[in-house]
């Protein structure tokens, strides 16, 4: 393993290897996550020796490496979210309109619908900010995590989040017709 301490990479594998795959496997599908966690660990053996504690810590520097790989990987999300929403869109018509007189029916109709109009607009943002999204939502890492992940300023991480999250609000909220949000589901 040139440039690299067998042990310090055994450590790092000991450490992070299962947050790592579960991070990867929410981004690409379990298959492609163990073939992007081998090639995690196979950049870190080969740039082992420029690993560089003042810009993060070894998570932060694991987890930079595996959205980078993800990033290159992005047609094959991409196509998976696109899958997911024709999914859900299919178990919407497939379902015998009869039961949507049903409230429990008309619950999961509301779901897989919700479903599908989250799943396009996710597919829909631009690989950076699907990034961003996924590296505070699914792997709940903070504003400064997220900064040194994708080499920006936290601040800029919060300010992107506010904005992101506002244009999924509202690209969301029209389509999938959602329910007024005060308390009695009255509006004033």
């Amino acid at each position: 393993m040139p440039g690299a301490d067998p042990t310090q990479v055994r450590r790092l594998y000991d450490e992070h290897a299962r947050d790592l795959f579960a991070y990867l496997a929410r981004r690409v599908g379990r298959d492609l996550a163990e073939d992007v966690l081998a090639e995690t660990f196979r950049v870190v053996i080969e740039s082992y020796g420029s690993y560089d504690q003042r810009r993060g810590s070894e998570r932060m520097w694991l987890y930079g490496i595996a959205t980078n790989l993800v990033r290159r990987h992005w047609r094959t999300e991409q196509r998976r979210l696109l899958a997911l929403e024709r999914m859900a869109a299919r178990e919407l018509s497939s379902i015998d309109p009869l039961l949507t007189l049903v409230e429990t029916a008309a619950g999961r109709l509301d779901a897989e619908h919700d479903a599908s109009c989250v799943l396009k607009a996710v597919v829909a943002l631009a690989p950076e900010d699907r990034d961003l999204l996924i590296l505070s939502g699914w792997e709940h890492l903070n504003s400064t995590e997220i900064g040194r992940v994708l080499d920006v300023p936290p601040a800029t991480v919060r300010s992107r989040l506010r904005r992101l999250r506002a244009e999924l609000r509202t690209s969301i909220r029209p389509v999938s017709g959602a329910i007024d949000p005060s308390p009695t589901g009255a509006t004033s």
